[in-house]
C-alpha cells in the first residue's frame, strides 16, 4: 500500500509536537485518496510497569493528577501503573527501572515485555513498551516522581482482586493499567507457579 506525503508541518511544539501532514493513500480499490490534513501527537516511545508480587499476590500503583481526566469529568488524580517516556534511549528495560525506582521507590527484580503497542494510533506516534515488573511489596515504598518534573507520585499496594475489582468498577480507567491487569489476570497463576519455584524467593 503506498502512501504519497504531500506536506508537513508543526502546529505546536511544546511538551508533544503536534503536526499536519498533507498526504494521500491508497485505497482498499488500488485508486489513491483524495489530498488530506492528518493531525497527529508526537511524543516518540514510553514504558509502562505494572508491579507484581507473586508471593503475596500483591500490585504496586501509583496515583497522581492527570489534566485529562480532570477536564473531562472533575476527576484528576488517576489510578495508574508506572510509567515515562524514554526521551531518545533504546534500552527499554533501563528505562523502566530508572522509572520504577524513581516514581515508587521499589527495586523491580525482573521485568517480562508484555505488549509494544500505539497509544492512540488515529492520534499519535506514541509507542508503549508495557512490562511486568516483579518487586517485594513489603518493601517500603518512597520515590514520589522528580521535583524538576513537578511529579507528585503516591506509591501504594493492594491485592490482585481487590485492583481487579477497581477495573471491573472503572476506578482504573485508563487504558495502559486496564490492559496490564487484563495480561496479569491471564499469566498470574503462571508467574505464582513460577515464584514458588524459584530458590531466590522474593523476603
Amino acid at each position: 500500500m503506498k502512501v504519497r506525503v504531500l506536506e508537513t508541518r508543526t502546529s505546536h511544539d511544546g511538551f508533544f509536537r503536534l503536526l499536519q501532514t498533507h498526504l494521500q493513500y491508497q485505497r482498499f480499490d488500488g485508486t489513491m485518496s483524495r489530498p488530506v490534513v492528518l493531525e497527529s501527537l508526537e511524543r516518540g516511545e514510553a514504558v509502562a510497569v505494572l508491579l507484581y508480587d507473586p508471593h503475596r499476590d500483591m500490585v504496586g500503583l501509583i496515583r497522581q493528577f492527570r489534566i485529562g481526566p480532570y477536564l473531562a469529568e472533575k476527576k484528576g488524580w488517576q489510578m495508574e501503573i508506572v510509567a515515562g517516556a524514554c526521551e531518545g534511549e533504546q534500552n527499554y528495560l533501563d528505562v523502566a527501572r530508572r522509572e520504577v525506582m524513581e516514581e515508587t521507590g521499589w527495586k523491580a527484580l525482573s521485568l517480562e515485555l508484555i505488549q509494544t503497542f500505539y497509544l492512540s494510533p488515529s492520534a499519535g506516534t506514541e509507542r508503549i513498551h508495557l512490562f511486568l515488573g516483579l518487586f517485594d511489596s513489603n518493601a517500603p515504598s518512597g520515590g514520589g516522581g522528580l521535583d524538576h518534573e513537578d511529579e507528585d507520585i503516591k506509591p501504594f499496594t493492594m491485592s490482585f482482586d481487590e485492583a481487579w475489582s477497581c477495573v471491573a468498577s472503572g476506578e482504573i480507567n485508563a487504558s495502559t493499567p486496564i490492559l496490564a491487569m487484563q495480561w496479569l489476570a491471564m499469566n498470574r497463576k503462571r508467574l505464582q507457579k513460577e515464584a514458588t519455584n524459584r530458590k531466590d524467593r522474593l523476603s
